[in-house]
């Protein structure tokens, strides 16, 4: 009667736990983009506000996946020309980004088995740096250039603390009582170069030259591209009674985040777990290790991936004519590769010993479970079975990104007279193939004001 009881809460226990998990999400949801990702490619923006709204009623995003929920709305809003709307939603977005990160180290620092799906998203910092270009880019649309200045320079302050803010995780993890050292990465990425040349074109509105000049040094370090002749044009002074106008244009789709496996090997003979990172000899990701079996565990992880587009040149025209082509400035999956070098090893290293913690705890509970049901074999496969299951449910890699930011950045400059204008953009592939054109009506082109005008492409 007693061992009856005692398998029927061993039932229950786990069906609860399993139920638990399941209402956890500890798997990334991405069906919903569909619909949203059309309104996108269509630029039907409003139709798409009404879409993300309508998958947040639905339950699409949890409360622990509000700033996805701002990302899209604010983008959105953004490319509808709503900027004071965007705005309001990527404020809310970088508050909860900073939230969400203080509340996740001390969350992380007092559990290693918490799967990091379950824990508010925080951002990646590619995604949050972008918050700033975008509201930038909205105050000058709202012509209040201060304002621009002041995101600009959140961008390079984000930047510069990138090593602190994560040697401060990595500290807090190692006060664990599991005792395994953190450590953060590093990069070399120390300016945005969209940043930059927002901050560039904007000080030279302003009439300070030496600080624009001080950005142009910054735009060459930052990019990959060779644009050395292009920033020394968009820096002169326009004649005849022109003005400078400078396009921008945001093309493809943004990084996302794919899971890679890694492999954790437990060696008792150096009494070391060490993780191992396909195509890498030594990843220096490894923790003491003191049991006497040599063994060996899959797991995955999130790792950046560039989502291609066919979009390889940029021509802008004026009331029909050709004034030239644009410059790509910035690739947005360079940007991100480069920053998640700083928290990566924090995130392998966890995913590693946070498998190894589960898989110990997996065999512990089969012995017990073998203990316990020796006369009974069917229930016992059927818990062992359920202890598998769990254990593998919310072992899932974390790939929640920003994924209606766009991939590339390109830029331009051309002098126009003041007056009215049908601005068009013709994307083009690789063979010189227009396979989207874009056309702003009645765009105002003034002396007063940095005159800006964006363009954008999901293909």
């Amino acid at each position: 009667m007693v061992r009856a009881v005692h398998h029927r809460d061993w039932i229950f226990s786990l069906l609860a736990f399993f139920f638990l998990s399941s209402c956890a999400s500890l798997q990334t949801q991405l069906g919903h983009y569909e619909d949203i990702d059309r309104e996108f490619s269509t630029r039907n923006y409003e139709r798409a506000v009404k879409e993300i709204e309508k998958a947040r009623k639905e339950g699409k995003y949890e409360k622990k996946d509000r700033v996805l929920f701002y990302f899209d709305m604010g983008i959105a809003f953004h490319n509808a020309g709503k900027y004071g709307e965007s705005n309001k939603y990527l404020s809310r977005a970088e508050q909860a980004i900073e939230e969400n990160f203080t509340k996740s180290i001390s969350k992380l620092a007092t559990s290693m088995l918490l799967n990091d799906n379950v824990l508010d998203y925080s951002g990646e910092d590619y995604e949050d740096i972008f918050i700033n270009a975008l509201m930038a880019l909205n105050y000058i649309h709202l012509d209040n250039l201060e304002d621009a200045m002041v995101e600009v320079r959140r961008i390079d302050t984000k930047l510069s603390k990138l090593s602190s803010k994560y040697k401060g995780m990595a500290d807090e993890l190692s006060k664990g009582k599991e005792k395994i050292k953190f450590k953060a990465g590093h990069t070399d990425l120390r300016h945005s170069a969209f940043g930059s040349y927002i901050s560039m074109v904007s000080y030279k509105q302003l009439g300070k030259l030496d600080d624009a000049k001080i950005d142009r040094r910054r735009v060459e370090k930052a990019t990959r591209a060779n644009l050395g002749g292009f920033l020394d044009k968009a820096l002169k002074t326009s004649k005849g009674g022109k003005v400078s106008v400078y396009p921008i244009c945001f093309v493809g789709k943004s990084p996302v985040k794919n899971p890679l496996e890694l492999q954790l090997d437990l060696n008792p003979d150096l009494k070391l777990g060490r993780i191992k990172i396909p195509g890498q000899k030594d990843s220096g990701l490894f923790f003491r290790y003191e049991g006497e079996e040599d063994l060996t565990f899959k797991f995955a992880v999130p790792t950046i991936a560039d989502r291609e587009t066919s979009i390889k040149r940029i021509r802008i025209l004026a009331n029909g004519k050709s004034l030239g082509e644009m410059q790509l400035l910035e690739d947005f999956s360079y940007v991100a590769r480069k920053t998640f070098e700083v928290k990566k090893p924090i995130i392998y290293l966890r995913a590693g010993v946070r498998t190894f913690l589960k898989a110990m705890a997996d065999k512990k509970a089969s012995d017990e479970i073998d203990k316990k049901t020796e006369d009974k074999e069917l229930l016992g496969a059927i818990l062992k079975f359920a202890v598998d299951r769990v254990t593998e449910y919310t072992e899932s890699a974390d790939l929640r990104c920003w994924r209606t930011m766009s991939g590339n950045a390109f830029v331009g400059r051309i002098d126009l007279l003041p007056g009215i204008y049908d601005i068009t953009f013709e994307y083009l592939n690789d063979r010189s193939k227009v396979i989207d054109r874009e056309t702003k009506k009645g765009v105002e082109v003034g002396k007063g004001g940095l005159n800006l005008i964006e363009g954008v492409s999901y293909r």
